[in-house]
């Protein structure tokens, strides 16, 4: 649905949102111990189970934002003075780097150039060198639309410390990039509402593998946080799940209501579809930028996320020229993020609503808001062109809905 002023959100989150789930969270607030509310409660933390395709993990759902995702993950995991392996892929990893250390961590810093995933060789040579208590991966890095193969990191780091236990932050990730929690043996994965899990921004949800549940419960030293101590939110979560009411701290209602909807919604398409849409949505919107002579900060193509796409501005063309012009057509798109290269982008975000409503044409309108810019900077390119590539990539663009 979009903005009240009528421009279309694109940014790599908050992005639009089902007005079904807006309807629910614009409501009244019933109690949080209401028996309709422990309803949905309840069955929201049992669908999650579903959308992080895992059986056994132990779902959180808590108010704030994502950022609260890497407290929770550092808070109770880590010991002061235990050694965490940060793997760096931009913004994002720095920022999870600077938590740990308000934890008392040790963090080691396994640093990837620009526009560059993590490197396996790099990882296996780090592993070996010493030992950690948690490894720290980011599936999709929101500030350079890099995306990294959780799935084999995760197979080094069990191969050769399959005691420390593997973190992710997937807030731009999530229910768009698939994360298969159990068999890949992920520990903590952890995700804000305002993106592909389509719910406005106020919720943190993050799955705990009995493994890590196993560490929290069996400290030698006191978890250093009231409120992101998983020890309190354990029962809370436990008595939801029962259909009882239970009380640390109160949930963000109206939100955890409209994540009962999104849920919904995105199980009834069935998760296996959800991540084909969102792969066959980005290949055909990056195939209609590479059309117009745009690359990306990817340093290949095939480490480039499926929920955004982070593209270079043309020669001669700047951030104050061509986003105004872009948003002068109706459409909001984020600039660069990466504080060494923050100026020589723009970001474009391709996730939920956006891509599982095709006759909603979201990816449409943006690169035709994108086209016109780009011949308004004086960019010499054929018009009409990245639609219609954009359409053949996608099979001619049938304008189906999946919701």
């Amino acid at each position: 649905m979009p903005q009240t002023d009528g421009k279309l959100l694109m940014i790599p989150g908050p992005c639009e949102f089902h007005e079904d789930v807006l309807k629910i969270v614009g409501s009244a607030s019933p109690s949080h111990v209401a028996p309709s509310f422990i309803e949905e409660f309840g069955a929201t933390l049992g669908m999650l189970r579903k959308v992080f395709l895992t059986a056994t993990g132990q779902p959180f759902v808590i108010a704030g934002s994502g950022s609260l995702g890497w407290d929770f993950v550092s808070a109770n995991l880590l010991e002061p003075g235990e050694k965490a392996l940060v793997c760096n892929t931009g913004y994002f990893s720095d920022s999870w780097a600077t938590c740990i250390k308000a934890y008392r961590g040790q963090v080691v810093n396994l640093q990837m150039p620009v526009g560059d995933c993590v490197d396996p060789a790099m990882l296996e040579a780090a592993l070996k060198k010493e030992k950690y208590k948690i490894i720290c991966l980011t599936q999709v890095d929101t500030s350079t639309g890099v995306k990294n193969d959780i799935k084999g990191l995760a197979a080094i780091c069990k191969k050769i410390q399959p005691d420390a236990l593997i973190t992710v932050d997937g807030v731009c990730a999530f229910a768009a990039e698939e994360l298969c929690f159990d068999d890949w043996g992920v520990d903590a994965a952890l995700t804000g509402s305002q993106k592909a899990l389509g719910v406005p921004p106020g919720l943190m949800v993050c799955v705990m593998s009995q493994k890590a549940l196993r560490v929290v419960k069996n400290r030698s030293e006191p978890i250093l946080s009231y409120f992101a101590n998983a020890l309190h939110w354990l029962p809370i979560m436990q008595a939801y799940e029962e259909r009882k009411a239970s009380y640390f701290a109160t949930p963000a209602v109206t939100l955890v209501r409209g994540l009962y909807v999104a849920c919904k919604k995105m199980l009834d398409i069935g998760m296996d579809k959800v991540f084909d849409l969102h792969l066959k949505n980005s290949l055909a919107f990056k195939a209609a930028m590479y059309s117009m002579g745009l690359t990306l900060v990817a340093n290949e193509k095939k480490w480039a996320a499926n929920t955004l796409s982070a593209m270079k501005f043309p020669k001669g063309v700047s951030k104050e020229e061509l986003l105004p012009k872009i948003t002068k057509r109706g459409v909001i798109v984020a600039g660069g993020l990466h504080k060494k290269i923050k100026t020589t982008y723009f970001r474009v975000g391709h996730m939920g609503l956006s891509v599982l409503d095709g006759k909603r044409q979201h990816l449409v309108t943006v690169i035709e808001a994108i086209e016109g810019a780009l011949i308004e900077c004086g960019v010499k390119i054929e018009k009409g062109k990245a639609l219609t590539i954009f359409k053949a990539a996608m099979g001619g663009y049938s304008l189906k809905s999946s919701l």
